[in-house]
């Protein structure tokens, strides 16, 4: 087992280090970013929240618009209705203001 470059223990796993919770590389299977800054709160190529998936192994991510949790999976939140990517391209929506999707021009209300 590795030591972990932020507590120096030997607790680091694949993903994050049990001793001191820091996070190296994204547990999603469709990311699998890497994790520059120890104390990341969340990943910046898909959003997922690590506290949620450190403590109880739930991939959730918060929405832009409303601030609530949703699923990694969903493609739109199911508060306030916000698209995450586009449903015919899968286009990451880069902002809440989008009306349409810059990519592929479809309707995003």
């Amino acid at each position: 087992m590795d030591k972990c470059p932020v507590c120096k223990e030997e607790k680091k796993g694949k993903y994050f280090c049990k001793g001191c919770k820091a996070v190296f590389l994204c547990p999603s299977p469709s990311c699998g970013a890497e994790i520059r800054k120890g104390n990341a709160e969340k990943c910046p190529r898909c959003g997922l929240l690590f506290e949620d998936y450190v403590e109880h192994r739930k991939m959730y991510r918060q929405c832009p618009k409303c601030k609530k949790k949703q699923g990694l999976s969903d493609p739109q939140c199911r508060h306030c209705r916000y698209w995450f990517n586009c449903p015919t391209c899968g286009h990451k929506v880069p902002s809440t203001s989008m009306l349409t999707c810059p990519r592929c021009a479809t309707s995003l209300r």
